[in-house]
């Protein structure tokens, strides 16, 4: 499953408070036979099943799984004897027990349920849609525990089952499901009935089915038929995804050992969806806007956007679905395989996107999680859905993905895929443990995987390696010391013994080749040839660790960077010297320096970088009587940049530069306000909203951002209206996005009030919420609306949701607010978001603590460096 919001956010997981157990180990599915009636005028569905199972001991009962189902008619056969069972729900657990009144012998059996169910409006389980013209459909969306709410079920992952399915459609709508359909045939009354062939082995969150007015284009790839369905109207944005699909399909099958093995593949956009897409067998579901786009006027940004997202589903039809993790505490084989996998096919389609670049930077972004003491181990237990529900974050996505580059560098591609494919053989159609993966690649490597992947995957955190260097003659000697990070100072300089065993490779400047070592101690000394005045600890920027280094060695490679250092190490390297700044090791001025040592650099992803930490600084770490002086260094700094590119886009400009234009853009008029870029701003969003294809799509979502800083009622107005005609989900959440980042405080309060109103989707509710929340202009408002309307926002959103609000207040940075925070959401406690709450604090306590400690050094760095003059 992709965690999104609009384009890129991440979000945690949220759903109501229940204290469900594990099944008992009494029987196991082998077969479900599935039959739906769902009514859509009535919001509701009937349901006719048969679970062939296996008693694995004499039993009198049968537990299941099942929450918000009306029971009927419940039979159980065994032996040639049918009995009535007795239905106990045991609703705080999402439990029913069946019960007989003569046991059950070892061995088969059958049981029959008749049940109905509601199609619910909280987009999870069987729900409710509708599509922009207001046509209603039902769809499912059943990860982690909800398949309990369509079939009651054996629902956790190692119950794996074949599935048959079919389902009553009105007549014009279509069905999709899992597999290809064998029958469709009149009846019963006016509805028809389609039936699907029978699935392979799968497990019940992976079940699938979609009823409504859908429509799609066709490809194939290795002779798998591959569709793309939208809502009525919509079919041909989804060619893009098709052509995605197709190549993505391709590589898939020539990098498995095993062809893709479900004989098709549909991918179908949701209007109401709660995440980002789902990965069921052969049918994969998906928010709108990360599957539909317009092919001429699309932004190159959504449509690398659009690929990852596919592939990231299409790996986890052999990651999660062929092999799937035996319980929720690995679910990183699930998603961490999945992220790591969803680069490859893009890369090798696109390599203009430079994605591995992405990789590089996203790593960055998930040491800043795993620097927190509230993190957790990538191997976590859980037990109840709103500990599973939390499992899907950072770690489970970003850390295990970044892990797993690292262990791949270490061994070498072709040998991991060698294991990653013996993996796959050995536990298709099953499940597997972290345990199975390294055992696997040990075996295939010879190589010590299983001991070091127990260290990255079941303790908490990550290392920093201290470098420290000394030449002597011809040869340099480097002295490595590992320790965990920590973005408290205090738990950072306390003594703490954790260890790994870290694969790194270093680089000096005299130099290219880089030496590639396994530290396993806490402190070791290596010899590299040359001279060198710096040793950089992440050659190449596979590692999931930190690097510190003294500060002669952070000013030499300043100095040698664009030229000694490669792209990706660039992107690593300010990262660690960030790390460095926010423990109190070095000066903001370094991380300073440094940005302006790249100020040549045209690398889309290193500048993406830079903005970004530039944009912190601006932010939080500038008072209020220097922030002239900061405004008019980085406009100094980042208008050649974006004089060289050109503030019109060129026939002849790549994607990368295209993207760069309009970072540089919204950096200029956000964060350095650059009277030229907030003019140009203005000019664009009227030329855009009049014509939006007159204006290139990356630059007109900046400039309407930056022109809602300034802008008026009037303005509003129209980006309203550009909303509502808006002809593709890229046009219509540009413009919607837009309304979170006006500067009047009136235009906001309607933005929010907006937000809970029934003209929004629930699915993006929170977007508007957080987004004026994050605005500095609006983040006291947001936070009063919050509080003053929490049961509308607790609501909106469906199953992820108000976690979402926990986790944004982070963005806040005094102490006052933080005991609001905890205030208030002791009084309100969202279940699924504990870790994510504790994670919130401490992010505000440390950007307190970042904030006290470097915004004098940057006041006095602002004096020396020509900032003072600017006021």
């Amino acid at each position: 499953m992709k965690r999104y919001l609009a384009l890129i956010c991440f979000t945690a997981l949220s759903f109501p408070l229940a204290f469900a157990q594990r099944l008992p180990e009494i029987a196991r599915p082998e077969h479900y036979t599935l039959s739906f009636a769902p009514d859509l005028d009535k919001a509701s569905f009937g349901g006719d099943e048969t679970i062939d199972i296996q008693v694995l001991k004499q039993t009198s009962e049968i537990t299941l799984n099942a929450a918000d189902i009306e029971f009927h008619d419940v039979t159980i056969s065994s032996g040639g004897a049918t009995q009535t069972a007795t239905v106990t729900p045991e609703k705080e657990k999402e439990m029913v027990v069946l019960a007989v009144a003569t046991p059950i012998a070892a061995g088969p059996a059958k049981i029959h349920i008749t049940y109905s169910g509601t199609l619910n409006d909280e987009m999870r389980g069987f729900y409710l849609g509708k599509d922009d013209q207001g046509r209603k459909y039902a769809a499912t969306q059943f990860e982690a525990t909800d398949a309990r709410r369509a079939f009651p079920s054996f629902d956790e992952p190692d119950y794996k089952a074949t599935f048959d399915i079919t389902t009553t459609v009105d007549q014009g709508m279509v069905a999709i499901s899992n597999t290809k359909i064998l029958s469709d045939t009149p009846g019963p009354g006016e509805k028809r009935a389609v039936r699907f062939a029978e699935t392979p082995k799968m497990s019940s969150y992976l079940v699938a089915l979609v009823v409504g007015n859908f429509e799609y284009v066709e490809g194939e790839a290795d002779g798998i038929p591959i569709r793309v369905y939208a809502t009525a109207g919509k079919k041909e944005m989804g060619r893009f995804a098709l052509e995605a699909a197709t190549e993505i399909m391709k590589y898939y099958n020539h990098y498995f050992a095993i062809k893709y093995p479900y004989g098709k593949l549909d991918l179908v956009g949701l209007p109401d969806f709660s995440a980002g897409a789902m990965e069921n067998t052969g049918c994969i579901t998906f928010r709108e806007l990360v599957l539909l786009t317009d092919e001429k006027s699309g932004s190159p940004v959504l449509k690398k956007e659009i690929s990852e997202v596919i592939a990231h589903e299409m790996a986890h039809q052999w990651f999660g679905d062929l092999v799937t993790m035996k319980w929720w505490n690995d679910v990183w084989l699930n998603e961490g395989f999945a992220t790591w996998m969803e680069s490859k096919p893009v890369e090798a389609w696109k390599p203009e996107w430079n994605v591995s670049l992405d990789d590089v930077a996203d790593t960055g972004r998930t040491l800043n999680v795993d620097s927190l003491a509230s993190t957790r181990p990538i191997h976590q237990d859980a037990e109840t859905p709103a500990q599973i529900t939390e499992l899907f974050d950072g770690i489970a996505y970003g850390k295990a993905a970044a892990v797993l580059r690292m262990l791949e560098a270490y061994l070498g591609e072709q040998t991991f895929r060698a294991g990653v494919n013996a993996y796959l053989k050995e536990h298709q159609y099953g499940n597997a443990t972290a345990a199975d993966f390294w055992d696997a690649q040990a075996k295939t490597s010879k190589r010590p995987v299983d001991k070091i992947m127990p260290t990255w995957v079941t303790q908490a955190g990550a290392p920093i390696v201290n470098v420290k260097t000394q030449c002597s003659g011809e040869s340099t000697k480097v002295e490595l010391r590992q320790q965990r990070y920590y973005y408290d100072r205090a738990k950072f300089e306390a003594a703490n013994d954790q260890l790994w065993q870290i694969p790194l490779c270093m680089k000096g400047s005299a130099s290219e080749t880089a030496k590639c070592e396994l530290l396993t101690k806490k402190e070791e000394s290596f010899t590299l040839p040359g001279c060198s005045t710096w040793v950089i600890a992440n050659a190449g920027a596979t590692g999931y660790y930190r690097a510190g280094y003294e500060e002669n060695a952070v000013r030499a490679m300043a100095r040698d960077a664009e030229t000694k250092l490669s792209p990706a190490e660039r992107i690593a390297l300010q990262s660690d010297i960030w790390a460095s700044v926010q423990v109190g090791r070095e000066p903001v001025g370094d991380y300073l320096a440094f940005a302006q040592g790249l100020q040549s650099d045209r690398n889309r992803a290193v500048l993406d970088d830079v903005l970004r930490r530039l944009g912190y600084i601006e932010r939080y770490l500038v008072s209020d009587s220097d922030r002239e002086a900061y405004r008019a260094w980085l406009s100094e700094l980042l208008t050649p940049a974006m004089n060289q590119l050109g503030w019109e886009p060129k026939l002849s400009d790549t994607d990368e530069q295209k993207d760069l234009r309009s970072h540089l853009f919204h950096a200029l008029g956000y964060n350095a306000r650059d009277p030229q870029a907030l003019a140009e701003a203005r000019s664009l969003a009227q030329k855009g909203m009049a014509d939006p294809a007159s204006v290139d799509r990356e630059m007109l979502f900046s400039a309407l951002r930056l022109a809602a800083l300034n802008g008026d009622s009037a303005f509003y107005d129209q980006l309203v209206t550009a909303m509502k005609n808006a002809k593709s989900p890229e046009e219509y959440y540009m413009y919607f996005e837009s309304l979170s980042d006006f500067g009047n405080p009136k235009l906001l309060e309607r933005t929010l009030d907006y937000a809970i109103s029934p003209e929004v989707r629930s699915q993006d509710a929170l977007q508007l919420i957080t987004g004026v929340l994050d605005n500095p202009a609006g983040q006291q408002l947001a936070w009063d609306f919050i509080r003053q309307h929490w049961p509308e926002v607790d609501k909106a959103g469906g199953p992820f949701a108000s976690a979402e609000v926990v986790d944004a207040t982070s963005v806040f940075c005094n102490a006052g607010m933080r005991d609001e925070v905890t205030e208030f959401f002791t009084a309100h406690k969202v279940a699924g978001a504990e870790r994510t709450y504790k994670q919130s604090i401490e992010r505000i306590n440390n950007c307190v603590d970042l904030k006290s400690q470097q915004e004098p050094q940057l006041a006095s760095w602002l004096g020396s460096h020509g900032g003072a003059s600017a006021k």
